[in-house]
């Protein structure tokens, strides 16, 4: 009789305590997680932290946090982790288990293993009783995210189609005539741009005027990208590889130009991160605010286009109103980008072309 009392109060208690935990295991817990790093490059090293906090006298006596990462960024293995990698993304498990009133802080060592943009994302926790009765969950939602900014290539020594960009190779500045510097008006030759045509002044002499441009040391440079890998490409890249090496490329000629003091804008046909609200399009400007602008649109380009490059360049042509100097970057070249290209040079822009191949190293160059 005595052992039946004894199993009877057994299971009360244990039925008790399952009932306990189930109502009050997630109650007055706190977590969070955040990135000791808003932005970093390729290659960088980074922690990402885990804090949680039990704000009441109950134990917690396991928790299991579980969370899902692309697969872009790698983490160190450590005790209480542990993670299945998928090709696209992978899943995170962390494990704690927490005395009343108690606080951790735990530290997992980050790799910033490909660009993009990566956020923290829902977050499933699960707790439950001492013997694993009963179990709860809970899903939190986290803000914030990581930038990591693609690895610029060296560019320093790199013979690159327009040497002059490059800096002190050859020259840091260069005169070319200012759009924005006008001193009159001459009569029209033979290559002005139509859009540089002084109308009121041609009324009044009865002859074609354009505008005079004063001299100015200033050049803006370009940077267009094509993210079609082959002609007849209808979505998406199939040689990631090759489409990554050229916005490596671009980042390392705006980071090295930009750190001349030269200016410099970006442009691609490519699509966007769909949680960022920014476009693939950077004026040309100087400074470090300018090199940020650039890197965080190159970590958020998707490797699909938006249109074809034709058509985005063709839609530059109309919306460009001043001369620039233009670095085309792409996999492949045919008729009518070279007819598109032929009207930038009518227009007055110098253009050069930085042709790659299925590695992403430049097969040939053309003015």
């Amino acid at each position: 009789m005595g052992a039946y009392w004894i199993l009877l109060m057994a299971v009360v208690i244990v039925q008790l305590q399952a009932i306990l935990f189930r109502r009050f295991a997630l109650k007055r817990l706190h977590y969070s997680r955040t990135f000791d790093v808003s932005a970093c490059y390729e290659g960088d090293r980074f922690e990402l932290v885990e804090t949680i906090e039990n704000r009441k006298p109950l134990p917690v006596p396991w928790l299991r946090v579980e969370s899902q990462f692309r697969s872009g960024i790698q983490f160190k293995g450590q005790l209480n982790l542990d993670i299945s990698e998928g090709q696209f993304n992978q899943n995170h498990k962390s494990f704690f288990s927490l005395m009343p009133w108690t606080k951790i802080v735990r530290k997992h060592h980050v790799t910033a293993a490909r660009r993009g943009i990566y956020r923290l994302g829902t977050v499933s926790v699960t707790s439950g009783d001492l013997v694993g009765i009963s179990t709860v969950v809970e899903s939190l939602p986290l803000e914030g995210h990581l930038t990591i900014y693609p690895d610029p290539v060296d560019v320093t020594d790199m013979e690159l189609p327009v040497q002059t960009w490059m800096g002190d190779m050859i020259v840091q500045r260069w005169i070319v005539p200012d759009p924005f510097h006008l001193s009159g008006v001459r009569e029209y030759r033979e290559g002005d741009s139509l859009k540089d045509i002084h109308w009121k002044a041609s009324a009044r002499s009865g002859e074609i005027q354009v505008h005079r441009k004063e001299a100015t040391a200033d050049s803006r440079l370009m940077i267009y990208l094509n993210v079609e890998d082959h002609e007849h490409m209808w979505n998406r890249a199939t040689k990631p590889e090759t489409i990554e090496y050229g916005i490596r490329l671009a980042a390392g000629i705006s980071i090295h130009l930009l750190s001349q003091g030269q200016v410099v804008g970006f442009g691609s046909n490519a699509t966007m991160d769909e949680h960022i609200s920014l476009s693939p399009f950077v004026p040309p400007a100087a400074g470090m605010s300018q090199q940020t602008a650039i890197m965080e649109v190159l970590a958020a380009l998707e490797l699909s286009r938006s249109v074809s490059f034709h058509d985005y360049m063709e839609s530059e042509l109309r919306n460009l109103e001043v001369d620039y100097d233009m670095l085309v970057v792409t996999s492949y070249m045919n008729d009518k980008l070279e007819r598109v290209i032929d009207r930038f040079r009518q227009d007055g822009h110098r253009v050069q072309i930085h042709l790659l191949d299925e590695s992403g190293v430049r097969k040939e160059a053309s003015a």
